[in-house]
């Protein structure tokens, strides 16, 4: 395992939590989204993608999302009823969770935030998570996804 601190709040949240996966290192020769689905030999629409976002008033949130389908702001604005959402600049990410763009863990956030999760990853037995690392990510269920974060399901897609 990657011995970095969101990597390592996540190993050990995810045993704290009693969930059923543990953080999988993946090679550094999978870089997207659709080389990690065959490296783990699952869909596409199994993985799930971590967004932080802001809202107007600069209040921040956590998305979790099917990468089969881009985050189309202004629909989950409408969702949320939020008037607009925007999302938080790379710095501001690695502030709020230790990690790089596209791998923040919803488990190794450094304060918590409102989570919504795509009920687009529901259908799947398996859900792959970022872990806080480009190559890292944790195995879980939908159910599970939502009592770890706390998250609230919402329609995505």
């Amino acid at each position: 395992m990657l011995q970095l601190p969101p990597v390592e709040c996540t190993a050990e949240a995810l045993v704290d939590l009693d969930a059923v996966g543990t953080v999988v290192q993946v090679p550094a020769t999978v870089r997207d989204v659709g080389g990690l689905a065959r490296h783990l030999q699952v869909a596409v629409a199994a993985i799930a993608a971590t967004a932080v976002l802001r809202t107007r008033e600069d209040r921040h949130l956590f998305v979790i999302s099917s990468a089969a389908h881009p985050l189309f702001l202004p629909s989950l604005a409408a969702v949320l009823c939020e008037p607009e959402l925007f999302r938080d600049e790379a710095a501001d990410v690695l502030r709020r969770t230790g990690s790089v763009l596209g791998s923040a863990s919803p488990l190794s956030l450094s304060e918590p935030l409102p989570t919504y999760v795509d009920v687009a990853l529901a259908p799947h037995q398996d859900i792959w998570v970022p872990a806080g690392h480009p190559h890292a990510v944790f195995r879980t269920r939908y159910d599970e996804l939502l009592r770890l974060t706390g998250g609230h399901p919402v329609e995505l897609g």
